[in-house]
């Protein structure tokens, strides 16, 4: 069992995308890796991830959850569009640029909501409120200023690496434009491991496949809780914690192991175990997806 995780039974599957909108395709025929399988000396193994899943303050998991929010709601990485770190906080953006759509014009329910629902909790009104479940009876309280800070320096470090795009190396961002679609999620290395395919806006390969990673400094690639890893044929994962993102179940009896969890659709008085003790959801004050387990 990984890092974070309490009792997860099976794989999770049928999430639907709801990203909408389009971006040309930037070319290059140089360093192609299409094909290639990720690179253990770059990209680290699922071993190392279940020696490193450490979440002091709750933001490792959060940011990955960040990240599988932004594939599923938005169907890409390219947060230097989709998100603002220029205020205080980390926003969606929404509208329009010449590739398409971006920020929350892209979700089919034009807020985001699963995305929304990780973004407030940077709010303060969630201090003190926002539980991470770890291994068995350990928990972990989140950090909102914390999280606000990291989210904003991250995001800056994304917006560098896009302004600077050069294809064929290991950390440089690509002009390359992606296309993310959920495949499925499963127990992972630090918690769930979620697959997705990456292709291109047009639906083909990506050639530099490998340099997606770099698209996830937003969330902190170096973040344990991430766990990039090139599955082969165009499927990527990453490794984020059970609760944070809408889908699946994880259960200890008949209560859902998590202390937080966001959901499209109420939870108020369900049943949950949060650090080994069973109580009930309850809606949090800041947003109307986030359950608390109290």
């Amino acid at each position: 069992m990984g890092c974070g995780s309490e009792d997860v039974n099976g794989s999770i599957d049928g999430v639907d995308g709801n990203a909408v909108g389009s971006d040309d395709v930037g070319s290059d025929d140089v360093g192609s890796d299409e094909n290639a399988s990720i690179d253990e000396s770059d990209y680290g193994t699922a071993t190392q991830a279940l020696m490193s899943c450490s979440n002091p303050d709750g933001t490792n998991s959060v940011m990955a959850a960040l990240a599988v929010a932004v594939a599923q709601q938005l169907g890409r990485w390219n947060a230097s569009k989709d998100l603002d770190g220029t205020g205080s906080m980390l926003r969606l953006t929404s509208g329009s640029d010449a590739s398409g759509a971006i920020g929350k014009s892209r979700c089919a329910d034009g807020t985001c909501a699963r995305v929304q629902a990780l973004l407030d909790m940077q709010l303060d009104a969630a201090s003190g409120k926002v539980y991470i479940q770890g291994t068995g009876a350990t928990k972990v309280l989140l950090d909102p200023p914390a999280l606000r800070s990291r989210m904003l320096a991250k995001w800056n470090e994304q917006r560098t690496c896009d302004q600077a795009p050069r294809n064929g190396t290991s950390t440089d961002c690509t002009t390359e434009q992606n296309k993310l679609t959920y495949v499925s999620a499963a127990a992972g290395g630090c918690d769930m491991n979620f697959t997705f395919a990456a292709k291109n806006t047009s639906g083909g390969a990506l050639q530099y496949i490998n340099q997606l990673k770099n698209e996830l400094k937003f969330a902190d690639s170096q973040n344990p809780y991430l766990n990039f890893t090139n599955l082969g044929n165009g499927n990527v994962s990453i490794d984020p914690t059970y609760g944070l993102d809408d889908t699946g179940t994880s259960s200890t009896g008949s209560c859902t192991a998590a202390c937080t969890k966001i959901s499209t659709t109420s939870l108020a008085g369900s049943c949950c175990s949060c650090g080994g003790v069973s109580k009930l959801f309850s809606k949090a004050a800041w947003s109307a997806t986030t359950f608390l387990c109290q």
